[in-house]
């Protein structure tokens, strides 16, 4: 061999940046004869598989697979080069190649073949791997112990299996101690993870904040704020759990009085309280929160954003939402099937379909269902239901499967466009073509599609032919259409079946009151009106929303609380006024006063 050029090749590994030098060192390699010294191939694959690049991953299989009789070094090489790849299932596959080949496994080889059974959650093959471990005399070793504890408590119906690993144990340390809580924890035995916290000599912020957090996520709020209060220190993880642990329990008021309270926040903080107001509803908060965690520069998450992008989404926030497309174009993150889908349901609330398309389109060959159903959506939603229909032909010859979201937008489109047998080809076609049984709201789209067509008697029988029970949903589509097509009969069929299953609702009288005033019918409309006045019920006001210049206004009926309220009126007199003058003229369209 030559020494020389092994050693070259050594100090070249060593310098190696991309696969096209590593390419180069190996044909180096051939060219000088020593492509078959085994140590230096092992250091080839060993630089190659431990790359967390996955073509200089992929190159170092090719190496590999070609090796003749490979040593335990290299297969434990690859074993934990799966792992960094994110490819645990290749992991399991060598470990059972190299048992095939009389190979035996050591204490390198066992704590990432367990970590990949960890990770596929694969019981079976982790019990086979325990058996390995005793008999060829590694059931002291404590790193592979631990492992082995951490492969237990984290599989299902595991954790007696985790509980005598430990108890056998020879030397316990804070990791074990840790992960046999923390197993405790994951199964819901808030009792055993409990007894085995209060029992171990040495408590660490891994185990208080485990604790912590175990509590607040099975919604013992006060137990997990009793241990907070307890632990001698607190990191951001402790503070994020209990913060969660409040947004959890639907106590969004302690979260945030918390929240403010935390020393240091770090990322997972303050999307933990974005994505909290998003919960329930808060979306001004979410996006205020956001604009406030950008001024003390904290790099936002995929998640944060994609929670950002859904409040801009509920409230219409166009600018907002267009700012954060330019601020994830600009900071080079990437826009997977998540955050594309948030970007076209974000632009197609917004109504902006064109950027919307743009980001469909953009995305290639990634998208999936959801992606497809949201552009479907949109455009239904816009009032392009024939793009919306042709839409839906393209995902299935894309060979993308519908699901049941996706029939409800194609249903809706064909509703918005007066498409009747198409919609009842669609319906039909859910469970003849796809095997997915059409749930309430399918049905509600069907009787909605009817009643826009004027097919209000077909669509009452449709509602009692039903397989289920017709909710007051169903009911009160059919009833609006009745408004519509001014079908007073129709209406106070369907009004007896609404004052059954929900009699205090105000929208049913408000809307049989329009029947009766759309065909002239006074004294009912008064009758009406009398009952709503003697049951005290109060129509609930409208409500909108409008963004200027980033900020997000929101107007309620008859409130008069915006700082801009006296202005606001005076606007909308003058324009009820001109509408007037509009109204009393001629086609001639003259121009407004």
């Amino acid at each position: 061999m030559d020494h020389r050029s092994a050693t070259q090749c050594l100090l070249l590994l060593q310098k190696v940046s991309s696969l096209t030098e590593l390419k180069q060192v190996q044909a180096h390699m051939i060219k000088t004869a020593i492509d078959q010294n085994l140590y230096l191939v092992s250091k080839l694959v060993e630089f190659a598989a431990l790359s967390s690049t996955s073509r200089i991953f992929g190159y170092s299989r090719e190496v590999f697979y070609r090796i003749q009789n490979p040593n335990l070094f290299l297969y434990n090489t690859m074993i934990r080069g799966s792992l960094i790849n994110n490819v645990p299932e290749e992991a399991i596959f060598l470990y059972f190649r190299l048992r095939g080949e009389s190979l035996l496994p050591n204490n390198f080889t066992y704590p990432f073949v367990l970590r990949a059974c960890e990770d596929q959650l694969e019981l079976r093959c982790g019990k086979e791997v325990h058996g390995c471990i005793i008999r060829t005399g590694f059931g002291s070793d404590p790193y592979v112990l631990t492992t082995l504890l951490n492969m237990y408590s984290v599989c299902e119906d595991s954790m007696r299996a985790a509980t005598k690993v430990f108890d056998e144990m020879p030397v316990k340390d804070v990791v074990s101690w840790n992960s046999v809580i923390a197993g405790y924890l994951k199964h819901g035995d808030l009792v055993s993870a409990t007894t085995y916290f209060d029992h171990a000599p040495e408590k660490s912020f891994v185990s208080w904040n485990s604790m912590v957090s175990g509590y607040a996520n099975l919604g013992r709020i006060e137990e997990a704020k009793r241990l907070f209060m307890e632990m001698p220190l607190k990191d951001a993880a402790s503070w994020n759990s209990l913060i969660s642990g409040y947004i959890k329990a639907g106590d969004i008021v302690s979260a945030e009085r918390l929240f403010e309270q935390m020393p240091e926040k770090d990322v997972v903080s303050w999307t933990a309280m974005i994505d909290g107001y998003l919960k329930y509803g808060h979306y001004h908060c979410s996006l205020t929160l956001f604009r406030q965690m950008q001024l003390v520069k904290i790099k936002p998450t995929e998640v944060t954003l994609l929670s950002v992008l859904t409040a801009c989404a509920n409230l219409g926030a166009l600018d907002t939402g267009s700012w954060i497309h330019g601020y994830i174009n600009k900071n080079g993150v990437e826009i997977d099937n998540n955050l594309g889908t948030a970007l076209v349901d974000m632009y197609a609330k917004c109504g902006d379909m064109d950027k919307a398309l743009d980001v469909f389109i953009n995305m290639g060959r990634k998208k999936d269902v959801i992606t497809w159903t949201a552009m479907i959506i949109g455009l239904a939603m816009n009032g392009r239901c024939r793009e919306a229909l042709q839409f839906f032909s393209n995902m299935v010859i894309e060979g993308v499967r519908p699901d049941e979201i996706t029939f409800l937008g194609v249903l809706c489109a064909c509703s918005h466009t007066g498409l009747v047998k198409e919609g009842t080809h669609y319906f039909e076609s859910m469970s003849k073509d796809y095997s997915l049984v059409p749930r309430i709201e399918h049905y509600g789209c069907m009787v909605d599609l009817l009643g826009r067509a004027g097919l209000l008697e077909k669509a009452e029988e449709f509602i009692k032919s039903m397989p289920i029970e017709p909710d007051s949903i169903i009911w009160g589509s059919l009833f609006s259409a009745c408004q519509v097509q001014k079908k007073v009969d129709v209406g106070e069929r369907v009004m007896k079946y609404l004052l059954k299953m929900d009699p205090e609702n105000k929208g049913n009288y408000v809307t049989l009151s329009n029947i009766y005033a759309c065909t002239g019918r006074w004294d009912d409309v008064a009758e009406v009106r009398k009952k709503l006045k003697d049951k005290g019920i109060k129509r609930t006001p409208g409500c909108s929303c409008i963004e200027v210049n980033h900020q997000v206004h929101e107007f309620v009926s008859s409130d008069k609380s915006h700082s801009r309220s006296t202005e606001i009126y005076e606007m909308l007199d003058l324009m009820a006024r001109r509408m007037k003058v509009v109204g009393k003229l001629s086609s001639n369209e003259m121009p407004l006063p």
